[in-house]
């Protein structure tokens, strides 16, 4: 009956301190500020766009990104060591915008299973061939850092409107 109990207490006293392990902020994750990017497409928001920032200063692992919602907007958040929270350190920033062309997959989930590599890889390139014939969602000038002219200062709470219909 001792050993129960022991093994008891070892139990609880494991989730305890695990719980207690794992809620906090690693160390060395810097204080984040509220940082809101809406894209739109002149009036029209724009759903599902990866907005991603790149620090012009080396961040040690840290990558700040988020999605917009069905409002255009994005809350832009930092990941680090796993660990993630609304909001990034404050500096200047390139905005990198991607969302590809959706195309709509004319194979089921079984069908494509059934395919061997050579057919999957044919399917692959004629979807991918479908996508590039269709017209850009963000302009290609938005989608990486050495290209984007887009930069955001964050000092504070910080927002950011993007009318792409002005970068194509």
């Amino acid at each position: 009956m001792v050993e129960k109990r022991y093994v008891t207490f070892l139990a609880c006293l494991s989730v305890v301190f695990l719980v207690g392990c794992s809620g906090g902020t690693p160390k060395g994750f810097p204080k984040v500020v509220p940082c809101v990017i809406t894209v739109l497409d002149g009036t029209t928001p724009i759903v599902d766009v990866e907005v991603t920032l790149q620090t012009t200063t080396p961040s040690s692992g840290m990558v700040y990104f988020g999605k917009t919602d069905a409002s255009g907007m994005c809350k832009v958040g930092t990941t680090f060591a796993n660990f993630y929270k609304e909001g990034v350190p404050e500096g200047n920033y390139k905005v990198i915008l991607i969302k590809e062309p959706v195309v709509e997959d004319t194979k089921t989930k079984a069908e494509r299973d059934e395919m061997s590599r050579p057919e999957v890889d044919a399917y692959r390139a004629q979807m991918q061939a479908k996508r590039d014939a269709l017209p850009k969602i963000i302009p290609v000038s938005l989608t990486t850092a050495a290209k984007t002219p887009l930069t955001v200062d964050v000092n504070g709470k910080t927002e950011l409107t993007v009318d792409v219909t002005q970068h194509k």
